[in-house]
């Protein structure tokens, strides 16, 4: 791991450091076992170096495990979170995050509306932002249609890249229809829209979500796969995962005892012990609410502790493959 002690030594030393074979250099970089802000300060140093070591969209300086982009919810200034080496890195202030409100994340993508709104809406604009490299793509625009129907964007994930077709942009939604303002009917959907031959499909298809309204709330990850996508809800009674399969268009449900690849970062930790990693006040935030994502290795968790129900400060994040 490079030391903040070790990079200032490192930086200091540029002419000297700056004439090192190419071999060399690669050997020393990769005993420091750079991460991605690590590196990308390295090869700013000067040409040799930028022509040497690996950037990371030619991959270099990949991660073991997904890191956290946090802030102040609805804030552009924004902070990573390094797991591994327990670092955190600040960002420039970012106008893609300002404004628009976490729905989840896929292969280093994350999902996002435009809107911190989470008012019922008949219309819901959402878009995917790569934090590493800045890449964004808007998806189609959400019309729910009905005019009794309203809905609020809980999640949304990805089948795989979003810059490769076949795959899918997911949004869970929870509807309601409001034709009796008296007893409005209650019901949770899934949209999703495919990208194909280099663009996304103009429409949102949708399907019903099978589960009790009661259990909605308790969802403890949505992992999308090429195959399905499976929504697993907390052990209230019991841990259910239910599965909608693209080929058949179909919901398949069962119990989960166990995630074999479950890890939870902030197993048995305070919220204030969670503050201290990321370098929060112990004072404030109230409220801390992170979104899981899943790799090929693990999955990570949905994330909620705190005061819940109005609180006055609150931090949103979502969890991230460092990829390119």
């Amino acid at each position: 791991m490079l030391s903040s002690h070790s990079s200032q030594n490192c930086f200091s030393c540029r002419d000297s450091w700056g004439s090192l074979p190419g071999d060399l250099l690669l050997k020393s970089t990769d005993l420091l076992n750079l991460n991605f802000d690590e590196g990308r300060k390295l090869r700013s140093i000067n040409a040799h170096w930028r022509k040497t070591i690996p950037s990371f969209r030619e991959g270099g300086f990949k991660e073991e495990r997904p890191w956290l982009l946090y802030r102040e919810r609805g804030s552009g200034q924004a902070r990573f979170y390094d797991p591994v080496r327990e670092r955190v890195h600040n960002r420039r202030q970012d106008q893609n995050l300002e404004g628009a409100r976490f729905l989840g994340s896929t292969l280093g993508w994350v999902v996002m509306s435009d809107s911190m709104d989470v008012n019922l809406r008949g219309d819901h604009q959402t878009f995917l932002y790569n934090p590493f490299t800045s890449e964004r793509y808007e998806l189609p625009p959400l019309t729910i249609g009905n005019p009794y129907v309203k809905g609020m964007l809980r999640y949304g994930v990805l089948t795989g890249d979003p810059r490769e077709d076949n795959t899918y942009a997911y949004l869970l939604i929870d509807n309601v229809h409001i034709l009796n303002r008296l007893h409005p009917r209650l019901h949770s959907k899934i949209y999703y829209v495919a990208r194909t031959n280099g663009a996304w499909a103009k429409n949102w298809s949708v399907t019903s979500i099978p589960i009790p309204l009661t259990r909605m709330r308790f969802i403890k990850f949505i992992s999308p796969s090429s195959e399905k996508i499976s929504v697993l809800l907390f052990p209230d009674p019991r841990p259910d995962r239910y599965d909608f399969t693209f080929q058949t268009q179909h919901w398949n449900s069962e119990i989960q005892e166990n995630d074999p690849i479950e890890w939870n970062p902030f197993h048995d930790q305070s919220l204030n012990q969670v503050k201290d990693r990321l370098q929060l006040s112990p004072q404030s935030p109230t409220t801390l609410a992170f979104i899981g994502t899943k790799t090929d290795r693990e999955r990570v968790h949905n994330y909620n502790t705190g005061v819940l129900a109005g609180s006055v400060s609150y931090i949103d994040g979502v969890w991230l493959e460092v990829r390119a």
